[in-house]
């Protein structure tokens, strides 16, 4: 009897450790196909995707987790990462880069089918927005890190909905200009809302509540008024702040050095 529940457990083990060495050998069709309502998506824009995205392509034995921007789950063969950034190959050198021209908006719902994504980078995409219900981030329960940064959002955040789970979050260079209208985002561990947002005013209350919250960058806006003390010290697991290039003033630096 021993020896049969020993065998038993030996062959799970060679089981466990072959899945392990050999992993996944394809991503779910379903996020196949998700990937490619994406690519059709920015090809209905008018741009050559078979020249931005070239190894996306529509064959149903074609591996996604070997596409570019693209990375899985070795074991699972789940969609984990999308490095989605600069999809349109912008020159982000250039000073027409900063207009407004050109600005798009993107359907969210095209990730919705992509429940193990822990990463997703839409930055330096000129995004203005997204054209679906934004509530589906919070669909997308093991999100860690979204990096919007370098869009064009204007006046508000695009989402109407928080995730499920603490997640980095980076809007540098969005233009936003309402910090009110983050109040529905204390799940994000990280903030970073650097260089040509146009925050001003007093930073709100509910920015210092984050029981999870590692990192506020607020630095090159024209934020002013004071430090709440309190607040600040209650902030347990903050490990990095920077409000510099606002406009604090003397009440602020007092505030800071408490």
């Amino acid at each position: 009897m021993e020896s049969a529940i020993l065998a038993k457990c030996l062959l799970l083990g060679l089981v466990i450790l072959w899945i392990q060495i050999h992993g996944n050998k394809g991503c779910f069709e379903i996020e196949r196909l998700a990937l490619l309502d994406f690519k059709e998506f920015v090809g209905s824009n008018g741009l050559d995707v078979d020249y931005l995205l070239s190894s996306w392509v529509d064959n149903s034995m074609s591996d996604c987790c070997k596409w570019e921007r693209v990375m899985c789950n070795s074991t699972t063969g789940h969609v984990t990462e999308l490095s989605l950034n600069n999809t349109r190959q912008y020159d982000i050198e250039s000073i027409s880069f900063h207009d407004d021209e050109n600005i798009w908006f993107v359907k969210f719902s095209m990730f919705q089918q992509l429940k193990e994504l822990r990463s997703l980078n839409l930055s330096y995409n000129r995004i203005g927005g997204f054209i679906d219900d934004t509530k589906l981030i919070s669909d997308l329960k093991n999100l860690e890190s979204l990096d919007v940064s370098l869009n064009r959002f204007h006046s508000t955040l695009p989402f109407q909905e928080r995730p499920t789970q603490p997640c980095t979050l980076d809007l540098e260079l969005s233009k936003l200009k309402n910090l009110k209208s983050l109040d529905n985002y204390q799940k994000f561990r990280d903030f970073e809302f650097e260089r040509q947002n146009e925050f001003t005013g007093s930073i709100p209350e509910y920015m210092w509540t984050p029981p999870s919250l590692k990192v506020l960058s607020l630095y090159y806006n024209k934020l002013n008024g004071s430090l709440p003390n309190q607040r600040l010290c209650g902030l347990k697991g903050l490990q990095e702040l920077d409000l510099s290039y606002n406009e604090f003033g003397v009440v602020f630096l007092n505030a800071l050095t408490i």
